[in-house]
């Protein structure tokens, strides 16, 4: 049966992107708890230290950092691109009438909003590992370089952290896409990285994983940092794109 209504991209986009953030809520209280779990490592000794000692003084000096925050949230953002690719959450977009690139738009528009939330949130989740420390421990006992943070920096930290999570969420959603697209890459894709890292590890001129990743973390301007992700970003979404643009609506 044809229906005589005419759909419009953007309406139908924003109404499975509400629906999705409804639908997947799950995922991003999960985002949160894996942020809370992290901080509760770090604090229960997830950390570096170093003794300094005589026979007349000791002195313990710990290093605290939120790397484990941001580290869970990179991981949440590549598992939660790639569970998103799966029939079970890719086909409950078409309780509206969709196709697969409206699909594609507002799991777009979830992960982008999931990764601004996230990049936030572990920006945050590391003040409270240092307002912790700072109440818990004694300012006295704290060294104040680099760890107080200005509005600036804070800002700064945000904004890098959500392109990295965006960045990392593309290409778990490519992944999962290709995966989709032949079920038998779900083995070669794992099997390929890691071959690959295996190769690198002593091949120091043939680096390939290695280089892409520091063309990124090596980058110290923001805004080129930006560029970066972005165009990554389209490139790896239009790939999606293109590979599922075939497969039929369903009602």
């Amino acid at each position: 049966m044809m229906s005589l209504t005419r759909t419009n991209l953007a309406a139908v986009v924003k109404k499975q992107y509400v629906f999705k953030l409804k639908s997947c809520s799950n995922l991003l209280i999960s985002l949160i708890a894996l942020q809370l779990i992290a901080i509760l490592f770090t604090m229960g000794g997830m950390v570096d230290s170093m003794s300094i000692g005589s026979s007349y003084m000791s002195v313990t000096i710990r290093f605290y950092s939120g790397d484990g925050v941001f580290t869970f949230s990179l991981i949440w953002a590549l598992a939660t691109a790639f569970i998103l690719t799966m029939p079970g959450y890719r086909n409950i977009d078409f309780t509206f009438v969709g196709n697969r690139l409206s699909s594609n738009l507002a799991n777009f528009g979830f992960l982008l909003t999931a990764s601004i939330t996230g990049g936030i949130s572990a920006t945050l989740g590391s003040l409270m590992i240092r307002n912790i420390v700072y109440f818990s421990g004694g300012s006295e006992n704290i060294l104040g370089t680099n760890f107080f943070m200005g509005p600036g920096e804070l800002l700064t930290a945000m904004a890098a952290a959500a392109l990295y999570l965006l960045l990392l969420s593309a290409v778990g959603y490519f992944s999962g896409t290709l995966v989709q697209w032949n079920r038998i890459l779900v083995l070669l894709l794992p099997a390929l990285v890691v071959g690959t890292l295996i190769f690198e590890a002593g091949n120091y001129n043939r680096r390939i994983i290695w280089r892409a990743v520091d063309f990124f973390i090596q980058e110290s301007s923001l805004a080129l940092f930006a560029l970066k992700v972005t165009a990554t970003v389209l490139l790896l979404w239009t790939g999606a794109i293109l590979l599922t643009n075939k497969t039929e609506a369903r009602a």
